[in-house]
């Protein structure tokens, strides 16, 4: 286990042999490869070494290079980031210091995604039609309201303005894939354009779409995972409009559809109590955004979402003849503004939305012994205000504060509950020196309980009668709890951030370090009640209740190096979680986690050659009573990128990439399955 004092000591020596080497120049340098500029995932635009949170951020390179098959993948090698739910991409989650599920927002080109249902999916995105995805780990409820304690997984999708050149007015592009595990194939293309007039401003539009189709994918010593294939459709068509320079309204769509049979747990295999399904999920979106921004007007940079989502998972439990339905809806709104005045910027706001969920539960062959229908709506509202202070030339304060109220209607019980939240933040940041920069921050966070969680009524399951052990069989309901109340967390986080240029001449080098304490109390966990099974008079019942107390602690170290041509970033992530009241070690805290990625582009720049190494250790800080054993692994890749910028070739891209070269055979902590083994991946994508 490495000590925070020494990672501390080590920053610390790095920086002042940097320092002495820094030079005028590099002072003067405005502008680096290695300043990201965050756009949606804090709400407000800022550079990745000037924020006080803990930001990750996937550019559209690294989406090419990796060539992920879902969101969750393409943030597997992020320090204290980690996919969840096994190899099955359509099903897998990210999880964020060791937080996973409703604890972790998703939102896409900033409105929220808030379906879920049991073990089912809900990250629909083709990676393909994104610009960028941004991580926020830690709570950021004061921002985005309820499901922030974990922290946000913000997906930015692509416009015309990403792919059009200077004064080029229409394009397009073509791409073909394939991956040699599952033999998966994917086709994709889009078209776009760009239009100005002196009188109605300008018309940006895109159409982007894909199709996939994949077999049975193999686990590390080509092992076979059965029901692992799936085949999906997905679609993006965004127009906008700027009648002037200051002003833009913009209109999306994009849809989902993703056939597979499966688990209906899908992140383990089939058995006595995991039937197969035959899953058809279909998930679109409509968002309409408006914003204003005057260049002569510092109190007026107005932005205004209206959004739509709907999610439709229809199975058929192929095993029993039974067809069951879920559907989700959300309509949201987001109303914001930034107000400039003198050294403060202040951003305040409104916004809301209604979660509606519908299902339906077939019994037949099984009355009595399956779920009942849910029929019930969640209602948000909330306001919140943010202010940026620069106190002085060094040093600056950003304090936030929200407040929610939300309410769960039962239609099909006739039930409700309702609650508020305060969530408050404050964070400070010193830029001690031109290369270090200092911040301390915390933050109140909350998520309210969903409607399964209160409201679930009916069989869970039943287990038949075993003679001399469980004669009268047994049936486990679920018991309702109108009473549950919101989980809290409450996180404390300081972050010291370096930054280097012409350290040996065309060089940059960066280096953050974040160290947090995340308590987090009334955790929201599903437990079975356990009764003398088969006596008459007892009852096994099911139920969300709040239990846990938790404490989060741990840090994420990260360096990036360019020298020339040459790449090199280390990443390493640890997280502790302990029961408050016992002191005793929680489940599901993934593993020490570390990652490297070296790349050399040459062919003057034409091609990239890279390779990526990633170590996760052991697993052992269980609970007393777990009897599991999650060993280490090793995982090494390596990757090629060509893009000719002029010539015969010009317009051409070709990725190549071979995952899991030794087809390591390996299990991330806390998970039932193994994980992908070797994989080829290639891709030609030809723009035009």
């Amino acid at each position: 286990m490495i000590k925070k004092p020494v990672v501390i000591a080590i920053a610390m020596a790095l920086s002042s042999s940097a320092y002495a080497a820094q030079t005028q120049q590099a002072k003067e340098q405005q502008v680096t490869e290695f300043d990201e500029v965050l756009v949606t995932a804090t709400r407000v635009s800022e550079k990745a070494s000037e924020t006080s949170r803990s930001v990750a951020v996937v550019s559209e390179e690294q989406l090419q290079e990796s060539q992920p098959a879902s969101v969750a993948q393409a943030l597997k090698n992020e320090a204290n980031i980690n996919v969840s739910n096994g190899p099955r991409a359509s099903s897998q989650g990210v999880e964020i210091r060791g937080l996973g599920g409703q604890r972790v927002l998703q939102t896409i080109d900033g409105a929220r995604q808030n379906t879920n249902s049991g073990h089912r999916g809900t990250y629909f995105m083709d990676p393909e039609l994104l610009s960028s995805v941004e991580v926020v780990r830690g709570p950021a409820s004061s921002l985005w309201g309820s499901g922030a304690i974990g922290g946000v997984v913000a997906q930015n999708t692509k416009s015309a303005a990403d792919f059009l050149e200077e004064e080029d007015t229409f394009g397009g592009y073509l791409k073909q894939g394939y991956e040699s595990n599952g033999d998966r194939i994917k086709t994709s293309g889009a078209i776009y354009g760009l239009s100005e007039t002196d009188s109605a401003g300008s018309v940006d539009w895109l159409v982007n779409g894909s199709y996939y189709d994949s077999n049975n994918i193999k686990i590390g010593n080509d092992q076979t995972l059965e029901n692992s294939s799936s085949e999906g459709t997905s679609g993006l068509a965004k127009f906008g409009w700027e009648p002037t320079d200051d002003q833009r309204l913009q209109l999306s769509a994009r849809f989902s559809n993703i056939d597979e049979l499966v688990p209906s747990n899908p992140a383990t295999h089939v058995g006595s109590s995991v039937p197969l399904v035959k899953r058809k999920t279909e998930d679109q979106n409509v968002t309409l955004d408006y914003s204003l921004n005057p260049t002569d007007n510092a109190l007026l940079d107005l932005n205004a979402t209206l959004y739509w989502n709907g999610t439709n998972y229809d199975e058929d439990r192929v095993t029993k003849n039974q067809f069951d339905s879920t559907e989700y809806e959300t309509l949201g709104f987001s109303l914001n503004n930034s107000s400039t005045l003198g050294n403060t910027v202040l951003t305040y706001g409104v916004d809301g939305y209604k979660d509606s969920i519908k299902t339906v539960r077939d019994d037949r062959g099984q009355a009595g012994e399956r779920p009942d229908d849910i029929d019930g709506e969640t209602t948000v509202w909330g306001a919140y205000t943010r202010a940026d202070i620069e106190l002085t030339d060094s040093l600056a304060v950003d304090a936030a504060v929200r407040y929610d109220a939300f309410k769960n209607d039962s239609n099909n019980l006739n039930l409700s509950s309702d609650d508020n939240a305060f969530s408050p933040s404050v964070g400070l940041v010193w830029q001690t020196t031109d290369w270090l920069t200092l911040s301390a921050r915390y933050d109140q966070a909350f998520r309210a309980p969903s409607m399964e969680e209160m409201y679930s009524t009916g069989t869970h399951y039943c287990i038949p009668s075993i003679p001399g052990f469980l004669p009268n069989g047994l049936c486990n309901t679920f018991e309702i709890n109108p009473d549950l109340k919101a989980e809290q967390a409450e996180n404390k986080e300081i972050k010291a951030d370096l930054r280097f240029a012409n350290l040996a001449g065309n060089d940059e080098l960066a280096i953050t370090l974040n160290v947090f304490r995340n308590d987090v109390d009334d955790f929201i966990e599903q437990s079975v009640s356990d009764p003398l099974m088969g006596i008459p008079g007892f009852e096994q019942t099911t139920s969300w209740n709040n239990v846990d107390e938790a404490k989060l602690t741990g840090f994420e170290f990260s360096t990036r190096y360019r020298y020339e041509q040459t790449r090199l970033s280390v990443n390493y992530g640890q997280t502790e979680g302990k029961d408050k009241a016992t002191d005793e070690y929680l489940s599901n805290i993934p593993a020490k986690k570390l990652a490297i990625d070296l790349s050399q582009a040459i062919m003057e720049g034409d091609m990239k050659i890279g390779t990526r190494f990633s170590y996760v250790a052991e697993q052992d800080q269980l609970p007393l009573d777990d009897l599991n054993q999650y060993d280490s692994y090793k995982l090494w890749d390596v990757y090629v990128a060509w893009e000719p910028a002029m010539g015969t070739f010009e317009g051409l891209r070709v990725d190549f990439a071979v995952e899991n070269i030794g087809d390591e055979e390996y299990r991330q902590a806390w998970q039932t399955l193994y994980e992908q083994g070797r994989n080829f991946k290639l891709s030609a994508r030809y723009s035009f």
